[in-house]
């Protein structure tokens, strides 16, 4: 199939930084058999304001003969609805959602009925509202093996990647003192540095020192998740840290020979089976104590991330994900899949390429 993905690609526009998205609804798509281009409607609506950028997607679509179209939401929108509306009269598009559990009120629900088909990943959301939206699908973020390596020596015992908010600080300089927490990405010297705290001192600094607050590249953060014994798995949302979501780095770092020390959530057990597959904690004392136990028993400490990484290899791809959405929607199965990674950029180009450029997150 010719699929369009309608993805930004910086992270939190950062320009140096790849938004995840980018590539997992690229490549995945493309090794699949698919031919995959790009349009990013964050980009285009920055540089043009939402209606021009909904009239160039209209155009693109129109001129470029796709069989369906992904669409990256994020909480606003960046073209006009009716340029989506008109568009899936004649190609079906669908909307992926992110952070459901505190958006879907505000605003998923208003722009549903613009989509052929809406793609949650909150079980509640779905069951709550299927039978009043009729397109709306289940589904749940994946794993992409591009940078996987189990058998990566484990040189950090525990870490966390990811984006420090500010709600974290206070729990991630708790473990950094009581459990040797390694803190890395976007806003980690808040952790170690108290100034960073303050925004303005932050965007100063970074204005001359690009390097003190950044998003890391891409292939970094997988390297990170390879070489730690266990990684900190918070599930907090950056709105409400009571608000527990089942994140993408649940399954991201599902192969990288990590044990998931993760933040007790029920629905977790959806995907992974507690205690076999990954390790809840409750509270920061509690996540002390396990950090050492398992530091203290290796032998258990890798029984359970081989199965974790197993259980991920058999469910969690994102080809798993893709070709559950495409036998939901009724589409005919891919081609032959093709060999290697894809190098993707912004409206419609792609090329196989021998080895991925560094991409950040």
């Amino acid at each position: 199939m010719r699929i369009l993905s309608t993805v930004t690609q910086h992270y939190y526009g950062q320009p140096q930084a790849l938004e995840p998205m980018f590539l997992e609804f690229t490549e995945p798509l493309w090794r699949m058999g698919h031919e995959v281009e790009t349009f990013d409607h964050v980009k285009r609506c920055a540089e043009v304001g939402p209606d021009e950028c909904g009239a160039n997607f209209e155009r693109h679509v129109r001129l470029g003969g796709y069989d369906l179209i992904f669409y990256q939401t994020g909480g606003r929108d960046f073209m006009d609805r009716n340029a989506i509306a008109n568009v899936s009269k004649r190609t079906p598009v669908v909307a992926w959602n992110s952070d459901d559990d505190w958006q879907w009120e505000s605003y998923s629900r208003h722009i549903a009925p613009c989509f052929t088909r809406m793609i949650t990943t909150y079980p509640h959301v779905y069951e709550a509202n299927r039978l009043a939206f009729p397109n709306l699908m289940l589904s749940q973020w994946g794993c992409l093996d591009t940078f996987a390596q189990f058998d990566r020596a484990k040189d950090l015992d525990f870490s966390f990647v990811g984006q420090v908010y500010r709600s974290r600080v206070s729990e991630l300089r708790h473990l950094r003192r009581r459990a040797g927490l390694k803190v890395f990405g976007l806003g980690a010297l808040r952790v170690k540095y108290p100034p960073f705290n303050n925004k303005r001192f932050r965007e100063t600094v970074a204005r001359w020192f690009p390097a003190t607050n950044r998003a890391l590249p891409f292939p970094e953060v997988h390297e990170l998740w390879n070489r730690s014994r266990i990684s900190y798995t918070p599930l907090g949302a950056s709105t409400n840290p009571s608000m527990l979501q089942i994140k993408g780095r649940v399954f991201q770092m599902g192969l990288s020979g990590t044990l998931m020390l993760v933040q007790r959530c029920a629905d977790l057990a959806r995907y992974y089976e507690p205690d076999k597959e990954f390790i809840s904690y409750e509270g920061p004392d509690d996540c002390v104590e396990k950090v050492a136990f398992y530091l203290k028993h290796e032998s258990l400490r890798l029984r359970i991330a081989q199965a974790y990484a197993d259980r991920t290899r058999n469910e969690h791809l994102w080809d798993h994900r893709f070709g559950q959405i495409f036998n939901d929607l009724g589409l005919s199965a891919p081609g032959k899949p093709s060999r290697g990674p894809i190098e993707v950029s912004f409206y419609g180009h792609r090329r196989p390429s021998a080895g991925l450029p560094s991409r950040s997150r």
